[in-house]
């Protein structure tokens, strides 16, 4: 067989070949792929099989099973699921964190234990670390620090590079931009290009680690958090997949502290939520 790639080749996806790789992957990461998701694993996955020179799903779904590493399935995550974040999203979650922050700071708290549990690139647990050392009157002197977990290995490396391209930090402003950034150059794809790199005062803040939300060990997280980000993540699970997740990580959390999820998420419709709601997308863990 040749080695050289077929970038015209074309491929249909079965019935079969989809349910298959959909159960492996709930099996596997808790991904819930619904029927509609069918094109989009066909089309995102084409490129893949074109790679290894594979004729059909279903020698790929094989490929899959037998791969002790694990590494392949991460590239299949990474595929089928969009890692699209940015500096400061959701806005209004930022300003609602303003106050909290400045009533804990007036109380005489000085230790903020945070994570990021889905932290993508890195740009969410960098936006925390920003802020505080932005509204906190001697960061310094905090004891402050930031768990952000992914389960894609490549993007967690990527993460801590912690270099961002010039269209990654439009919006942010450029005093903070001078503050908390150094200009750098970037390898990338194209060649070398100007970049910004965090600080290394802030990125010693982060501690980066792999984590799977659904199976992965929550006993060996004993730290109790602040507050948990968790957005954006679960409009991949199903309802009992998202229960899951929430309840372990929420279990994380001490008493009176923050749970946060996307703007287009809800707990709406878990059993025995005891969480409270404070507005949308920002939920409080009772006293």
């Amino acid at each position: 067989m040749s080695n050289e790639i077929n970038l015209t080749k074309s491929y249909e996806i079965s019935n079969s070949e989809f349910k298959n790789l959909s159960q492996l992957v709930y099996d596997q990461v808790g991904i819930h792929l619904a029927e509609q998701k069918k094109m989009l694993v066909k089309t995102r996955l084409s490129k893949r099989l074109r790679e290894l020179n594979f004729s059909t799903f279903n020698q790929y779904y094989q490929f899959l099973k037998n791969d002790q590493t694990g590494e392949e399935l991460i590239l299949f995550i990474n595929a089928i699921s969009t890692n699209v974040t940015s500096f400061f999203r959701e806005p209004s979650q930022w300003d609602f964190l303003e106050k909290e922050i400045k009533e804990k700071e007036a109380s005489g708290q000085r230790k903020l234990r945070i994570w990021s549990s889905a932290c993508s690139s890195g740009q969410e647990p960098y936006t925390i670390a920003i802020f505080l050392y932005s509204l906190l009157k001697n960061p310094q002197e905090w004891d402050i620090k930031i768990l952000a977990t992914d389960i894609s290995e490549d993007i967690l490396k990527q993460a801590m590079r912690a270099q961002y391209s010039l269209k990654d930090v439009t919006g942010i402003p450029k005093n903070m931009l001078n503050k908390f950034f150094n200009k750098v150059n970037m390898e990338t794809k194209t060649g070398v290009k100007e970049a910004y790199e965090i600080k290394s005062v802030l990125r010693n803040l982060v501690l980066f680690r792999s984590f799977n939300l659904v199976y992965g060990n929550y006993k060996g997280i004993p730290k109790r958090f602040d507050m948990i980000f968790c957005r954006n993540v679960m409009i991949y699970f199903d309802n009992e997949t998202k229960e899951k997740v929430v309840n372990n990580l929420t279990s994380k959390i001490i008493k009176n502290g923050l749970f946060f999820i996307g703007h287009s998420e809800s707990l709406i419709n878990m059993k025995d939520n005891k969480l409270k709601l404070v507005k949308p997308s920002i939920y409080r863990v009772p006293k």
